[in-house]
């Protein structure tokens, strides 16, 4: 028990200078490596802050580069299936254009033909009409 005693004094012998006041001295100090503190962090966030910009300006870049690159390369794919989609239209003209030409000329010279037959029929008659009134 005595023991536990003499150690409370002694505990209690050293923490009277915890209760000490600060001197307008200590303050200032205090003060003043507040402040290069936080100078000092000021100026470290700041060149952070410079870094990440330039890396973000150039990854930006980056990123524009490529996506000109695509947008030419998307327009020369529109240009070549542009330019498939005209073949394709100008076969499928030829394809259907070409047999309905045929046609239209074949059923041209048919109509022809007819005519001319007709007209043969009709002489044929008038000349079977012209026997049998005549002689």
């Amino acid at each position: 028990m005595k023991l536990i005693m003499i150690s409370i004094a002694g505990l209690l012998l050293f923490t009277a200078p915890t209760f000490s006041e600060l001197t307008q001295a200590d303050i200032d100090k205090i003060r003043l490596i507040v402040k290069e503190v936080v100078a000092a962090s000021e100026s470290r966030m700041k060149e952070y802050i410079a870094a990440s910009e330039a890396r973000m300006r150039e990854h930006v870049s980056q990123e524009i580069a490529k996506v000109n690159t695509t947008i030419a390369e998307m327009g020369k794919r529109l240009n070549q299936i542009f330019m498939l989609v005209i073949a394709l239209v100008a076969f499928i003209a030829v394809v259907i254009g070409i047999p309905q030409i045929i046609v239209a000329m074949q059923r041209k010279d048919v109509r022809a033909q007819d005519e001319k037959i007709e007209a043969l029929q009709q002489e044929i008659e008038t000349l079977k009409q012209e026997r049998v009134v005549g002689p």
